[in-house]
């Protein structure tokens, strides 16, 4: 399992963001379940200047490792909202870590809108399963969200480095506003 190439994740920059994996789904799917019409390839430098942060909505950036597709949001994320987990989830498992602006880290495992596990690292358990002691092993050597994206990038068999964030991904803008909530 490599921590390594998740450490970008405890750099300020990031301090808040969802980061969602979905088996068996297309990018242009998730995107249309998160409000999304259309997605266009382009670099993190190209889609920050087609969406400024002054514009209201949600970044997407999606790619895929093997059979998992994976949406990052790093402002205004919306996939974490119950009812983007609901649509989301559907027919398929959905593994998925938020990290708010206050640090806050939650992981959850989500089958067919179904809460399998759901827990902060290091913190409360909400739903408990066999991701939380993965990641409890990696603590406290890691942060807890370093520790969370290395277990659940070993379960999907990602690696998704800076590089890949910052490169050619399937992007759009998402104006979808939805009520928050726990699940």
């Amino acid at each position: 399992m490599g921590v390594e190439q998740w450490r970008w994740a405890g750099q300020e920059r990031f301090a808040g963001f969802c980061l969602t994996f979905l088996l068996n789904r297309e990018p242009a799917a998730v995107a249309a379940s998160l409000g999304a019409d259309s997605l266009t390839l382009m670099t993190l430098a190209e889609a920050e200047r087609a969406y400024p942060i002054s514009r209201p909505g949600a970044l997407l950036r999606l790619g895929a490792f093997d059979n998992w597709v994976f949406c990052f949001e790093d402002r205004a994320p919306i996939a974490n909202r119950t009812p983007a987990i609901l649509r989301l989830s559907k027919d398929t498992r959905m593994l998925q870590l938020s990290r708010s602006g206050d640090g806050m880290v939650v992981v959850r495992d989500v089958v067919d809108g179904r809460t399998m596990e759901m827990f902060e690292p290091g913190g409360a358990v909400y739903v408990d399963g066999p991701l939380r002691p993965r990641i409890a092993a990696l603590l406290p050597a890691h942060s807890r969200i370093v520790a969370a994206l290395a277990v659940v990038g070993d379960e999907v068999g990602a690696n998704l480095d800076r590089a890949t964030l910052d490169g050619r991904l399937a992007t759009a803008l998402s104006p979808l506003n939805e009520p928050a909530g726990r699940r």
